[in-house]
């Protein structure tokens, strides 16, 4: 279950190049563009390392398997900038996205990955008007100052110290002190997330559709379900372990409201949901052809929730 714990707003400071967590040193090695395919990490998508909301301070969670596994993580937000949020994780995507790009095309898996803003705006549909690139260099300095340490892909260690999701550079094309659209940025992800995508696991195509999601909740779920539901056409989940699984501090009573609201709004790239609500709420996620061809009674209606779900 996780636990999250907030202090509310972080005052900003004017200056800031003077608190920056930009890195002078990383090499420019790899600033190929990624194609019509986008990923994400399987990993991610199954635990709350992303927050909700950028006010949060720290998430701790631990959940235990039924084959004796324990999954360990602690996430904490070290600058005024707050905690990186699943908004921010674009830029992870985007660098995961590279990475296996240069790997498909035969070369080995670039430590850094080097983009401009305009690009890395264009690929996640966003607008590349000016308060875009302020967005960006926000979520930058939170993905490098919002640190991590978990036992996933260290077996029963747990790692001793904390590790920033990403460490950046940037080489000014342009007259400013914030980002512009021809800027260079420079990324490198943190050391167990490079390596578990060098390796090719943990890596799974979503729907360019869900960088057009502006709801945490509405991205959560869809991370949620496209890792559960892999190849399959269903799956299930009760709305208390959604609840552990997100990176929220909200009441769980708002949190299951939330999710009812997705459920009716239906706006989820490629599955639709349901709420089935009573004593244990489940939710449900189906692929939408297959949805339909049940409609249609060319398929057979799937089992309940609870014979498939967790």
């Amino acid at each position: 279950m996780a636990q999250l714990s907030h202090r509310g707003p972080r005052p900003m400071t004017d200056n800031r190049r003077e608190s920056s967590t930009i890195t002078e040193d990383l090499p420019v090695q790899c600033e190929i563009f990624p194609d019509d395919t986008h990923r994400d990490h399987q990993k991610l998508m199954a635990h709350p390392f992303a927050a909700f909301s950028k006010s949060l301070d720290e998430i701790t969670y631990r959940r235990k398997y039924s084959d004796g596994r324990t999954v360990k993580l602690e996430v904490r937000a070290l600058s005024h900038y707050g905690m990186a949020t699943i908004h921010d994780f674009d830029v992870v995507l985007y660098v995961i996205s590279v990475i296996r790009e240069a790997m498909n095309r035969g070369d080995d898996p670039p430590r850094t990955v080097t983009f401009t803003p305009r690009q890395f705006l264009k690929w996640t549909d966003r607008s590349t008007g000016g308060r875009a690139y302020d967005n960006l260099y926000e979520s930058l300095e939170r993905l490098a100052s919002t640190s991590v340490k978990t036992t996933i892909g260290e077996g029963e260690s747990r790692r001793e110290n904390m590790e920033p999701w990403l460490a950046w550079s940037i080489e000014l094309r342009e007259d400013g002190e914030t980002l512009r659209r021809n800027d260079q940025v420079t990324v490198r992800i943190n050391s167990w997330l490079w390596k578990s995508v060098a390796e090719n696991e943990f890596v799974l195509a979503i729907d360019q559709e869900y960088f057009g999601l502006r709801s945490s909740y509405e991205r959560f779920l869809y991370r949620v379900f496209r890792k559960s539901v892999g190849q399959d056409n269903f799956w299930g989940w009760k709305m208390k372990a959604l609840y552990e699984k997100a990176g929220t501090d909200v009441r769980y009573s708002h949190f299951a409201y939330k999710v009812r609201q997705c459920a009716e709004k239906d706006n989820l790239p490629r599955y639709r949901l349901s709420v089935m609500e009573g004593e244990d709420e489940w939710v449900r996620a189906y692929d939408r052809d297959y949805w339909q061809k049940c409609l249609n009674d060319e398929l057979r209606a799937p089992p309940k929730p609870w014979e498939i779900g967790h």
